[in-house]
């Protein structure tokens, strides 16, 4: 697990509040929600708690799950009396089934080997109701690729209450890993005017084609109901809806 959902956990908080509109996240979502007549939701990889607390505030039963103790103590403060699980993706074990599962933030591109991506997906049939689904956004190869290979370096500046970061981004594609790069960043804040360095990060991301997507997800007993392409803050994505 890379530094940013773990002791650099508080300045993902304050800096993708305004890298992602949470609201427009969670209208596009309970739209898919409401298709499907779901009322209970575990979300997967649910960070700080934003998107969760947009859930409970519109009455959905939810339940939040992720690998980082330091996210889920923020998350913890922004949702209190919510229910958090600290578990791998990879391994899911939950007593309760639920009507749908979220995965958002391009979370998936982290399983970086077919079986970790099948057996998440099958660890998520697992927890839902029969007719259940579960809807994630992906980074999508065909756009990401000719994206980064444009764009290899990319400077983010946001102002927030606690003062104003920059995060620089810099990302190495190798065509020998598949759809794969390395993201490597740096990030700043301002101090009398001055960029002052905070830290370093690395992490390996993976990108999918929808025949692919939906190839792991048919293996993993998910049978795909729709794409769907969203924008997003850095790059486009893909969104999925699967079916149990």
């Amino acid at each position: 697990m890379n530094k940013l959902y773990t002791e650099y956990a508080q300045l993902y908080h304050l800096m993708y509040q305004t890298f992602i509109d949470y609201n427009a996240e969670y209208e596009f979502y309970q739209e898919i929600l409401a298709e499907f007549h779901c009322k209970s939701i575990l979300e997967v990889a649910c960070g700080t708690g934003q998107l969760g607390r947009r859930l409970v505030d519109a009455g959905y039963v939810h339940q939040g799950l992720d690998m980082s103790a330091e996210m889920l103590q923020v998350a913890r403060e922004i949702l209190p009396g919510g229910t958090f699980h600290q578990q791998d993706m990879r391994h899911i074990q939950l007593a309760d089934a639920f009507d749908a599962a979220l995965i958002t933030a391009r979370s998936v591109s982290h399983l970086l080997s077919n079986p970790d991506v099948i057996q998440t997906f099958a660890g998520i049939k697992n927890v839902l109701h029969p007719g259940g689904i579960v809807a994630f956004d992906f980074i999508d190869a065909v756009t990401y690729i000719p994206h980064i290979q444009a764009n290899p370096a990319v400077t983010h500046v946001v102002d927030t209450p606690e003062g104003s970061f920059k995060r620089e981004s810099q990302y190495l594609f190798n065509v020998a890993k598949g759809w794969q790069c390395t993201w490597k960043s740096r990030y700043f804040q301002q101090v009398n005017g001055t960029d002052v360095l905070i830290g370093t990060d690395e992490d390996e991301l993976r990108a999918f084609t929808e025949d692919e997507m939906e190839l792991l997800l048919r293996l993993a007993g998910l049978k795909v109901i729709k794409f769907l392409k969203r924008p997003s803050y850095a790059y486009d994505t893909k969104v999925v809806v699967a079916q149990r």
